[in-house]
């Protein structure tokens, strides 16, 4: 079951991509070329002749019915695969240590002794 998958997929993407998907149009050569032979019964053209014919440089056939022959024209398709490099690099963070130590003012310009010193009575020296 693998196997019929791959090839279907495989054959999928070969006529979709590439110039085998011509190959579809041979029952179109096939049928225009029966249609020469109708049209021209009292002279026989060989395929070879009829080949030679449509494909040729100084071919001037622009109808719709000799565009639908295989390979009259070609289909352009652009596949791009872009790939992105894989960068790795290593981030480094430093960790920030701020001292836990807390300021306070109080100690330097405030001294608690002189609250009690107010209610002290003056000292004669």
């Amino acid at each position: 079951m693998k196997r019929i998958i791959v090839l279907w997929l495989a054959s999928l993407f070969l006529c979709a991509n590439t110039s085998i998907g011509q190959l579809f149009k041979f029952p179109n050569l096939i049928a225009h070329y029966e249609e020469h032979q109708n049209e021209k019964e009292e002279s026989t053209i060989t395929f070879f002749d009829f080949i030679k014919e449509h494909y040729t440089k100084n071919a001037t056939s622009d109808t719709e019915e000799h565009q639908d022959l295989p390979f009259k024209t070609f289909d352009t398709t652009t596949n791009i695969l872009i790939i992105f490099p894989l960068v790795s690099f290593q981030l480094l963070l430093k960790d920030v240590f701020f001292k836990g130590s807390k300021l306070f003012f109080y100690p330097s310009f405030f001294k608690f002794n002189l609250t009690f010193s107010i209610w002290l009575p003056p000292k004669i020296n």
